[in-house]
């Protein structure tokens, strides 16, 4: 405990050895995640990265490169990517509106190294490049490779193997790509001014594409059922978005449809689509609570930059509460969250009620979303309610907050809210604690506050976002494969290539 309290207090080698997800509440998402959309992480935005590797990995290939010739694996995977992304880049200066119209607003990997590259001269150093656009070894394999290997584009090693998903022939679309990457180092910006079709945009309307799509939806392709998710996953997103604004907000328009909507079998035209959506309803309603629960947190510890004790800590996060029984706030004056069989919006009315007034997210808010996520698992039913209260048994899930608000129901808010910060911290510390490994300069247990006497300070800030279900991601796929398509107007529509998603 000696060492372990040493190494809780103790500096940390870099950001990626803080803490993360401190409340651990984030496991759900991850899990509804990878279930539901499970070809698409937050960042692979880019489905000719797909394409790309798994060409790369075809060209291994045909050279008969083991893990011996890792070395040159790897300078010719990033020479790819650097090829790749000078085009693009290039593209999406010269035409941005119709880059942004196929490809989505995510830019190009590297894009601001490559950028300053292509102002500094007329021509780029290829080597030079490569060497210094990524600093991960792998590259955007890295990032991409889990993905790849998941939807059977690649099988990983060292050096990857094609997949059994890919098409060789249709990979070979991306053949240009590593004639250049293989050329001369230096390379005049016109030479990349005839290879546009090969840019992040163009990927739906050529052959990588169309094989990718097979790969995503196409029942008779390698993963059957891999591709029925992504195929009703992406039925019921493009009902949430087609008709809707290309600026909206996708998490809160899949909200609208899933959560709120009475009759989805006939909105959505089958019954098998009703019930991915009901399944969809499960994971959008749980990522309020998940999302609350780490807002809650981040204002708990955000006036720990100055060091103080836990129980300031705590009489700083109850302080602004009205001094009224917790049963008044968090169950009698809640929004509507039901009628008539059909769920009401009451996480909107929320959210709403925060925009209007203009202020930021209070601490009294927060508690109010997680007492609505306490009701929702008495209302919701079924692969909803599965979903809704899964790892609801490890504390701090609806169940949980349903229990918590019964207990103190009683109690003035302030107090109640102060016993709860100082349980948060408790939690907070054990999370660190399951997470404590030796590492390179000792043992270490990763957290972002540290101990200073008595009191605790916090090093950088913690995230208060959302927790990814990974659904903006997972247009811009839609997108760039033509499955959805932005109008003149910029509103969402059916793409030419929505045929590949259709459900009887």
């Amino acid at each position: 405990m000696l060492v372990a309290g040493a190494a809780w207090s103790a500096k940390a080698d870099s950001p990626e050895d803080t803490g993360r997800q401190p409340l651990a509440v984030e496991a759900v998402t991850a899990s509804h995640a990878s279930e539901l959309v499970p070809g698409v992480i937050t960042t692979t935005p880019h489905a000719r990265y797909l394409s790309l590797h798994a060409r790369v990995a075809v060209e291994a290939q045909r050279r008969g490169w083991s893990s011996d010739d890792r070395s040159s694996f790897r300078r010719l995977l990033r020479r790819c990517e650097v090829v790749l992304g000078v085009i693009s880049v290039q593209h999406q200066d010269e035409e941005r509106e119709l880059h942004q119209r196929r490809a989505g607003t995510s830019r190009p990997h590297g894009v601001n190294v490559i950028r300053n590259a292509l102002s500094e001269s007329n021509a780029i150093d290829l080597g030079e490049l490569s060497q210094v656009y990524s600093r991960v070894a792998d590259g955007f394999y890295g990032t991409y490779g889990g993905i790849e290997a998941t939807l059977g584009l690649i099988s990983p090693g060292p050096v990857p193997q094609p997949g059994p998903a890919v098409d060789v022939v249709s990979w070979d679309a991306l053949d240009r790509i590593v004639e250049i990457a293989e050329g001369p180092d230096i390379i005049d910006h016109t030479d990349f001014a005839s290879a546009s079709a090969l840019c992040l945009c163009q990927v739906g309307a050529v052959g990588d594409g169309a094989s990718l799509r097979q790969v995503y939806f196409d029942n008779d392709g390698p993963d059957p059922e891999l591709a029925d998710v992504h195929r009703a996953s992406a039925a019921v997103v493009a009902a949430a978005l087609v008709g809707q604004p290309v600026g909206s907000n996708v998490d809160l328009l899949m909200d609208s449809l899933c959560c709120y909507t009475a009759d989805l079998a006939g909105l959505l035209g089958s019954k098998r689509l009703e019930a991915h959506a009901l399944r969809w309803r499960g994971a959008l309603l749980r990522n309020w609570s998940v999302w609350a629960w780490r807002r809650l947190w981040a204002e708990l510890v955000y006036p720990l930059r100055t060091p103080r004790t836990r129980a300031e800590a705590a009489d700083m996060f109850a302080a602004d509460l009205p001094v009224v029984p917790v049963r008044q706030v968090l169950r009698d004056e809640l929004p509507v969250t039901s009628a008539g069989g059909v769920l009401r919006p009451a996480e909107h009315v929320l959210s709403e009620e925060v925009s209007v007034s203009g202020d930021d997210w209070s601490i009294l808010q927060l508690l109010r979303v997680l007492a609505v996520g306490a009701r929702r698992g008495g209302e919701l039913e079924g692969v909803s309610r599965e979903a809704f209260l899964r790892y609801d048994t490890i504390g701090m899930g609806p169940a949980w907050f349903d229990d918590w608000v019964e207990e103190h129901a009683d109690r003035m808010l302030p107090d109640a809210a102060r016993t709860l910060a100082i349980g948060l911290f408790s939690r907070a510390e054990q999370v660190s604690r399951d997470k404590m490994q030796w590492t390179r300069t000792g043992l270490r247990m990763p957290t972002r506050l540290r101990v200073v006497g008595d009191r605790l300070r916090l090093e950088g800030q913690e995230g208060s976002g959302p927790a990814s279900l990974r659904l903006d991601t997972f247009a811009n796929i839609l997108l760039q494969l033509g499955v959805l398509e932005r109008s003149d107007s910029e509103v969402w529509q059916l793409g030419s290539h929505a045929g590949q998603i259709a459900y009887e």
